[in-house]
């Protein structure tokens, strides 16, 4: 009788653990899906704003008309869509490994670098300040928003 038993619960265990285990794979594919989708919306905006750069000459680059354009098409939507999210949340994780490139090629200009420091401290505190109080008052402003809602 022991032994049906134990066996019985070795088979619920088994029964139990794949179905997590399918359930978490379904899931994984599921993200994987949401994200490639996303990364392909960015690319896709991307390459709209370098058509339309090059086709009109106009003086902004490329990317940064597509992101305006990604971001008109997000206000007329009114939300974020759920592969776009998800595929801008993962490029949001690895944006320190982005910047690590620029930051080390720096280190090797040497003296044709010398005598920029002062311009190149002074470029970078001054971003890092207007960074932060503009991120402090758009916190501010979307919370007083989300509170009236």
């Amino acid at each position: 009788m022991d032994a049906i038993r134990a066996e019985h619960a070795q088979l619920v265990y088994v029964c139990v653990y794949r179905t997590r285990l399918s359930r978490y794979r379904e899931r994984a594919a599921n993200d994987k899906t949401l994200m490639l989708a996303g990364f392909l919306t960015l690319i896709g905006c991307q390459l709209l704003g370098e058509f339309i750069q090059r086709a009109l000459g106009l003086p902004l680059p490329g990317p940064v008309i597509g992101m305006l354009l990604l971001f008109i098409g997000l206000c007329i939507r009114g939300d974020v869509p759920k592969d776009l999210e998800t595929g801008s949340q993962r490029l949001i994780e690895l944006l320190p490994m982005l910047l690590m490139a620029p930051a080390a090629g720096v280190f090797f200009l040497g003296a044709g670098f010398a005598d920029q420091w002062p311009a190149f401290i002074a470029a970078v505190t001054l971003g890092t300040i207007s960074t932060m109080i503009f991120c402090g008052l758009l916190l501010r402003f979307l919370h007083g928003r989300n509170n009236r809602a």
